[in-house]
């Protein structure tokens, strides 16, 4: 309900190789008032089991950042903000995943290489703008499936994410799983926001998700929610 609100597309595809090799491709496009950013990464794993019923997976990724503010767009009288500014950023990424029969842990770090997301620019009496730095993210997760019945499990978990001189986001949530058909969650962001979420499973191999967010911090005052819609589709 804001002007010139965020608005994010992801695309993703994955597959497992031979030799317990998997390949991945992400793309990932975020538009936010002026500014736009496009990643496109290449994601690797290797499965490594380490008994009948774990299995650990190491991952990498490669790719880079399209990064764009249009500041010609606010049509201002100033040398600094005059013109548009564009660049590119390489990306690297690693992580682990955990997964047994009832459980699974996540840890990862999707950007090690921690690039100029804006650089100075100097304006006609030698004055500069300050640089926007990218920083590091870690990101922390788990979760437990308990069976309840024959046709109904729970998952509890939680999910985490650090970023240097900012408060910590971290999801409680809980999904239930009926019959394989449907999934429903709800997740509370810690100071922030409810989240409700439905998965369908609508015909073999092909699901369609619904999620709405209620903000509960200071914003509530200006938002009205966010809406995410997900199809994913799995091949044999």
């Amino acid at each position: 309900g804001l002007q010139n609100d965020p608005v994010t597309q992801f695309v993703s595809y994955s597959r497992s190789l031979k030799k317990n090799l998997g390949i991945g491709l992400s793309i990932v496009n975020d538009k936010t008032f002026i500014s736009k950013q496009t990643d496109i990464v290449i994601d690797l794993s290797y499965k490594l089991q380490l008994d009948r019923k774990t299995d650990l997976y190491f991952g990498m990724k490669a790719g880079g950042v399209v990064n764009n503010i249009d500041f010609a767009s606010l049509e201002l009288n100033d040398p600094i903000f005059g013109s548009s500014i564009s660049s590119f950023n390489p990306t690297m990424g690693v992580g682990a995943h955990i997964k047994g029969e009832r459980f699974y842990l996540d840890l990862s770090v999707p950007n090690l290489l921690l690039s100029d997301v804006q650089k100075p620019v100097m304006d006609n009496i030698g004055e500069y703008t300050e640089t926007v730095n990218a920083k590091l993210h870690l990101y922390l997760g788990g979760g437990y499936r308990i069976s309840v019945s024959e046709k109904l499990d729970l998952t509890p978990s939680i999910f985490t994410r650090i970023v240097a001189d900012q408060d910590a986001l971290i999801d409680i949530s809980t999904v239930a799983d009926i019959s394989n058909l449907v999934e429903a969650g709800v997740t509370y962001r810690v100071g922030t926001s409810f989240i409700g979420s439905v998965m369908l499973k609508l015909i073999e191999n092909t699901h369609f998700g619904y999620a709405y967010e209620s903000v509960t911090s200071d914003f509530s005052n200006v938002s009205r929610g966010t809406h995410e819609f997900i199809l994913r589709f799995k091949f044999n």
